[in-house]
C-alpha cells in the first residue's frame, strides 16, 4: 500500500514539482537577485504567520481524522469558522505590529498577510485529502496551483511588478486551486451554531501545542534569509534563497512525496492494529525515506555545476554552485527528521516533547549562522543549517531514548543503501568534469541503472517474495 500511494503522489506531486524547477529557471533570469531576496523575505514572514496562526490547524485535521464522526457538515463548518476566526486574529496582530513599528510598511504586511492566509487555505485543503488517502485529488490541486501561479507570476513579472508580481502571481495560483473544493466541501455561508465545541477543543488540545515546536522549525528554515537580510543585504539574500529554493525542491520533495503517502498509513496502523504495528509501519517508510533521499543527495552534490547552469540565470550561478552541497545534506537531515524521526512524537502522542530538541537546533542555526557569515559568508549560514537539523536528530532521538520510546530506524537497511549509494557514486566518476548537458544526462541514467541494479541484488529476496505474495493475491481473486 505504501508503494502504490507513493507511486501516486510521485504522479500527482512530481509534475507540479517540475513546474516548481522551471518556475526557478524562469524567475532566476527575469528578476535580479536584490527582487528575488525581497521576495524571500515575504515569503519568509508569511512562514512565520503560518506556523504561529494556523500550522496546528492543519495539523490537527491530518492526525485526527476519526474525529468525522461527528457528520461531515458539523466536521467542515467547524473547521471553517475556526479558520475564518484565525484570518482575523493574524489580521489584528498585523495591524497592531503596523502601528507600534516603524520598520514595517502597509503593503509588505498585506503581501505577507494575504500569502500567508491563501497557504494556509491551501494547505489545509491539502491535508484533508491526505487525510482521505486521495493523491489523484492532491495532484490535481498541486497541478493547477503549479500552472497557474507560474502563469500569472511570470506575467506580472513582465508587466516589470518585480517581486510583487511573483508573490500575487503565487496567490492567484493558490486562490483558483482551491475552488472547486471551496464550493464542493466548504460551501459559500458561515453557520458558527453548527460549530461541534467539543471537536475544536479536541484540535486545539492536539494542535496547539505544536505551535512552538512548528515556529522554531520555521526559524531553523527561515532564519539564515532573515539574518542574511540583516547583516549582509537584501541582494545576497536573494542569492541564497534561489539557491535553496532548487536544491530542497529536488531532494525534500521527494521526500515529501513519500511522507504524503507514508503518514496517513502509519496512523491507520496504529489506530486500527496498534503501536507496534504503527512502529513497523515507519521502519518501513524510513527505509523508503532513505533508499530515495540518500543517493539524490549524493546525485544532486555530483551535478551541482550543471544544475546550477541549466536552472539558474547567470547571476545566481557562482554562489549556487559553494551553496549546493551544503543545502543538499541539509535537505536530507530536514526530511529525516520531520518524516523518520518526528513522526515517532505524533504517533505517540509526545508532541510536547518536540519543542526540546527544536529549540536546540534553533538556538544552534541563529548563534552559529550570526558567527560564521562574518568569515564564511553565505557558506557559513549553510553550513549552520546542516549542523543545526544534525542536532535536531541527536537531540530527538536522546530525548525519546529517555523516555524509553525507540525509533523503528532500519539499519541494515541503512547500511544497503549506503553501499548501493557508494557504488552508484563510483560509477559516475568516469564522467565528472564534463559539464555538457548531454554527458551529464547520461551520467544520471548510468548513475540511477547502477543503483537500481545493486538494490535489486541486495533486496533479491524481498522482491521475490513481494513477487510471490502479489501472483498468489492474484490466484486467489481469479
Amino acid at each position: 500500500m505504501l508503494t502504490k500511494h507513493a507511486f501516486a503522489y510521485l504522479l500527482s506531486h512530481g509534475i507540479p514539482a517540475i513546474v516548481g524547477f522551471l518556475g526557478i529557471a524562469i524567475y532566476s533570469r527575469i528578476l535580479s537577485p536584490e527582487q528575488y531576496g525581497q521576495f524571500a523575505l515575504i515569503f519568509a514572514n508569511a512562514a512565520i504567520v503560518n506556523a504561529v496562526v494556523f500550522e496546528w490547524l492543519k495539523v490537527s485535521v491530518l492526525r485526527m481524522q476519526k474525529q468525522r464522526d461527528v457528520g461531515e457538515t458539523t466536521y467542515y463548518m467547524t473547521i471553517k469558522v475556526a479558520f475564518i476566526a484565525l484570518i482575523v486574529i493574524s489580521f489584528l496582530i498585523g495591524i497592531a505590529l503596523m502601528l507600534f513599528s516603524n520598520f514595517l510598511s502597509p503593503s509588505f504586511l498585506l503581501l505577507v498577510l494575504l500569502l500567508s492566509w491563501c497557504q494556509s487555505w491551501y494547505q489545509l485543503n491539502l491535508s484533508l485529502l491526505r487525510a482521505e488517502l486521495n493523491p489523484m485529488g492532491y495532484g490535481k490541486m498541486a497541478f493547477i496551483r503549479a500552472i497557474t501561479g507560474l502563469l500569472f507570476a511570470t506575467l506580472l513579472i513582465t508587466l516589470d511588478y518585480g517581486a510583487f508580481g511573483l508573490v500575487v502571481g503565487l496567490i492567484i495560483g493558490l486562490l483558483l486551486a482551491v475552488v472547486p473544493m471551496n464550493f464542493k466541501r466548504w460551501g459559500v455561508f458561515v453557520k458558527p451554531a453548527q460549530v461541534n465545541s467539543t471537536l475544536l477543543k479536541q484540535f486545539a488540545g492536539y494542535g496547539l501545542p505544536l505551535t512552538i515546536t512548528l515556529l522554531l522549525g520555521i526559524i531553523i528554515h527561515h532564519s539564515d534569509r532573515l539574518i542574511i537580510h540583516a547583516m549582509v543585504g537584501v541582494e545576497a539574500t536573494g542569492q541564497y534563497a534561489i539557491a535553496y529554493d532548487l536544491t530542497e525542491q529536488s531532494i525534500f520533495t521527494l521526500m515529501l512525496i513519500i511522507n504524503l503517502a507514508a503518514f496517513p498509513i502509519a496512523v491507520r496502523a496504529l489506530e486500527n492494529r496498534g503501536e507496534q504495528a504503527a512502529k513497523a509501519q515507519v521502519r518501513k517508510n524510513t527505509r523508503l525515506l532513505l533508499g530515495v533521499g540518500i543517493p539524490a543527495t549524493i546525485g544532486f552534490i555530483l551535478l551541482k555545476d550543471v544544475m546550477a547552469t541549466v536552472f539558474l540565470g547567470a547571476a545566481f550561478q557562482e554562489t549556487a554552485i559553494v551553496l549546493i552541497p551544503y543545502i543538499a545534506i541539509g535537505a536530507l537531515l530536514k526530511g529525516m527528521k520531520l518524516y523518520a524521526v518526528d513522526i515517532v512524537f505524533h504517533l505517540t502522542k509526545q508532541t510536547k516533547l518536540q519543542v526540546i530538541p527544536v529549540l536546540v537546533a534553533a538556538t544552534v542555526n541563529v548563534a552559529l549562522t550570526i558567527i560564521l557569515i562574518p568569515s564564511y559568508g553565505l557558506e557559513g549560514a549553510a553550513m549552520a543549517t546542516v549542523v543545526a537539523y544534525a542536532f535536531a536528530i541527536i537531540s530527538s532521538w536522546l530525548l525519546l531514548m529517555k523516555q524509553q520510546t525507540t525509533i523503528p530506524f532500519p539499519v541494515k537497511d541503512f547500511v544497503k543503501i549506503l553501499f548501493a549509494s557508494a557504488i552508484m557514486a563510483l560509477s559516475a566518476l568516469p564522467f565528472a568534469g564534463d559539464e555538457r548537458l548531454v554527458i551529464s544526462l547520461l551520467q544520471v541514467f548510468v548513475a540511477g541503472l547502477t543503483y537500481c541494479f545493486v538494490c535489486g541484488c541486495l533486496y533479491f529476496k524481498d522482491l521475490k517474495n513481494m513477487f510471490l505474495k502479489k501472483k498468489a493475491n492474484k490466484n486467489q481473486h481469479t
